[in-house]
């Protein structure tokens, strides 16, 4: 693949050419080669017929045997003002991909253009030698469920024409891109220029053209070079495609957001043509974001403190519940100091820190629920509600949980208690190791028809209002899915608790890129409660095992680092909340990208029939459906199937398309 950076703009063709001759010539395979652009120089008041930009790129393509992307400021037929449009021309010359642009010109800080913004997304990808291929121009790669959409129509490389330029959020924007591959298991590639032309200067940008896969590692501009080359190895990725563990297009339980978001869309409708319009739309839309709390005894400055702790697991149900209050004792000793502190006004422990992770009991444990799961009220419930009155302080973490109203059956819940002791949120978790037969608790989409006939919709994402702020909680394997997040924030969340128990593994350093997106794309703060380790039949002489490693953390609101446990072992951490700060930022329409997320765009993705079923566990507790990864293989055989994914052909051991579709429609 080639990447360029040059600026390139109507007169440039010959310039261009012989750039993409050099890059052309370093590569090995004579074969057709994919070439991502930029966004073309100039402003939108200089914006060419969509046709003149379209037959370039179509020249370039044929002469140098590429397929090129790029997107520029166009005018299209009667349209009332230019736009940005994404092309891909082939190596024939013909343009198979026209996408245009959903998101304003955030970076720019709006320009005289219009958009997509509240138009129904119809995802496009180009069958080719190479991969099937998507493009998402500018800002547009930073919208979780519109990429979310394109991978489900097919794409394995999502192309990223750009204009970038160093600010606050800069990094913050890198990060997403990587994190859009890890979550959709593509590549993403994105192109900048190294300048613009402004009259008769050249105004230098940053670097910031890369490709990223989905480990999260990348392949990034250096500086200020023409162009750079990286390999794309598809069927690399079409073999990581058809793994079920960690697959998160085939985990992703769209069917659940599905509803919701169809409610909430209203309907398509134009957006503003000028940036004194996208101005007024963008205070509008931040008049109507959720408002935060007006309870009274408001603390818009406070500390937390995160307990990170060594747990005792069991196999053995008896010892588990036993380990319980030992573990409980533990933590508070481990936090309990620090809590006590006039300035921490929120604690929280990780997940399973009364358990250990409970996956010797097997798959089949449901008619042990009333053992593996604590009840709210119960002995450790109560004792971490005198807790929370004693230091004054909300309360929160992550437990398996049985309620009565649900017999055989356990959650893995987030819970906080008040300063009062009092439990004002439960939270079970969406997204679970479930759906790989490790865990056996249950999620509300395994029983969703039973959940929300019981609760309704609204107790699937709860966001409680308090004094310290609008709090939500998601648990460990939740923070890979930014549909949840979302939800959250829509309610108006701006504080959002994440007990976890992350493996330490190769997919830690992505989940972590995951973990600062969730915050940056919601202008939210992200607090995480991570165990140092756990003491189980599988240590050695006593000492806690190696799979969990620590990362506790605070996230800004921003995406940035505030602080960090960089390592394992039982420890407490502190770190700040600033929600005055978080509230500023809420109000400026440049960083608040939730403020543009409008269902009617993408709701049709999510009630397609794609991601993983509801009520796949409505039945008997005892029978998991989901041993040995039965469910998410039928998901990965009907992609097969339908396209969506594209089997390797590298191996005799690959199933044919007609078992594909065989063991989906079985």
């Amino acid at each position: 693949m080639i990447v360029v950076q040059t600026p390139w703009n109507l007169k440039d063709e010959g310039t261009l050419s012989a750039v993409l001759a050099e890059a052309r010539r370093t590569l090995v395979e004579t074969g057709p080669a994919i070439s991502l652009l930029p966004h073309a120089d100039g402003r939108e008041q200089d914006a060419v017929p969509e046709a003149e930009i379209a037959a370039m790129l179509g020249r370039l393509a044929k002469e140098h045997g590429l397929y090129i992307c790029a997107s520029a400021y166009v005018r299209s037929g009667k349209e009332p003002a230019p736009r940005t449009m994404g092309f891909l021309a082939d190596p024939d010359g013909k343009i198979v991909i026209r996408a245009a642009k959903i998101l304003p010109d955030l970076v720019e800080g709006f320009t005289d253009t219009h958009a997509d913004t509240y138009v129904p997304y119809k995802p496009l990808t180009a069958h080719t030698p190479l991969g099937q291929i998507g493009v998402l121009c500018g800002e547009d790669i930073l919208y979780p469920q519109v990429v979310r959409a394109l991978v489900m129509a097919g794409a394995e490389i999502i192309l990223n024409p750009a204009r970038e330029r160093r600010d606050q959020h800069f990094e913050a924007r890198m990060i997403a891109r990587q994190a859009r591959a890890y979550e959709n298991i593509c590549y993403v590639a994105v192109a900048s220029a190294t300048s613009i032309t402004r009259g008769n200067v050249s105004v230098k940008l940053s670097p910031a053209s890369m490709v990223a896969e989905w480990w999260g590692t990348k392949v990034a501009a250096g500086g200020d070079e023409s162009f750079f080359t990286a390999e794309l190895d598809i069927q690399n990725l079409r073999r990581r495609r058809q793994e079920p563990m960690g697959n998160f297009p085939a985990v992703v339980r769209m069917p659940l957001y599905g509803p919701g978001y169809k409610a909430k869309a209203g309907k398509a409708r134009s957006s503003p043509t000028t940036r004194e319009g996208w101005m007024k739309e963008s205070q509008r839309l931040i008049a109507a974001q959720a408002q935060p709390s007006s309870l009274p005894q408001q603390q818009d400055r406070y500390d937390v403190a995160i307990c990170q702790c060594v747990s005792h697991g069991s196999g053995t149900p008896e010892v588990l519940v036993d380990n319980r209050m030992r573990n409980l004792d533990a933590a508070i000793d481990v936090v309990g100091w620090v809590a006590r502190s006039p300035a921490v006004r929120l604690v929280v422990f990780p997940e399973f820190f009364l358990t250990g992770a409970a996956s010797p009991l097997g798959s089949r444990s449901s008619h042990l629920a009333h053992l593996i799961g604590i009840s709210f009220p119960g002995p450790e419930a109560d004792k971490l509600a005198k807790f929370a009155q004693d230091t004054k302080s909300y309360v929160a973490g992550g437990v398996f949980e049985f309620d009565p109203d649900w017999p055989g059956r356990f959650f893995n819940s987030a819970f906080i208690f008040d300063d009062n002791g009092k439990l004002i949120h439960l939270y079970r978790k969406i997204h679970c190791a479930d759906v790989f037969g490790m865990l056996p608790d249950t999620t509300p989409g395994s029983v969703y028809n039973q959940y929300v006939d019981k609760y309704g919709t609204e107790h699937l994402m709860p966001v409680v209002d308090t004094p310290i702020g609008r709090l939500a909680t998601k648990i460990c394997f939740d923070m890979n899915f930014p549909e949840t997040s979302r939800g959250f924030v829509a309610k108006g969340a701006e504080v959002i608790i994440h007990p976890t128990s992350e493996p330490h593994n190769i997919r830690r350093r992505a989940w972590d890129l995951s973990r600062h997106t969730r915050a940056f794309e919601n202008s939210a703060y992200v607090i995480t409660a991570g165990h140092g380790g756990e003491v189980s039949a599988r240590s050695t002489n006593g000492q806690p095992t190696a799979m969990n490693r620590g990362y506790s953390k605070v996230v800004n609101f921003d995406g940035t680092l505030q602080v960090v446990a960089d390592g394992p072992g039982a420890l407490p951490l502190q770190g700040s909340i600033d929600l005055k700060a978080l509230r500023h930022a809420r109000a400026n329409a440049k960083s608040n990208l939730a403020i543009w997320d409008d269902s009617v765009v993408y709701e049709a993705a999510y009630n397609a029939g794609n991601g993983l079923p509801n009520n796949l566990w409505a039945g008997d507790p005892v029978v998991n459906p989901y041993e040995k990864f039965a469910q998410l293989k039928k998901v990965i055989a009907g992609y097969n199937a339908k396209g969506v994914f594209v089997q390797p052909n590298d191996g005799a051991a690959n199933a044919s398309l007609d078992n594909a579709r065989q063991a989906a429609t079985g």
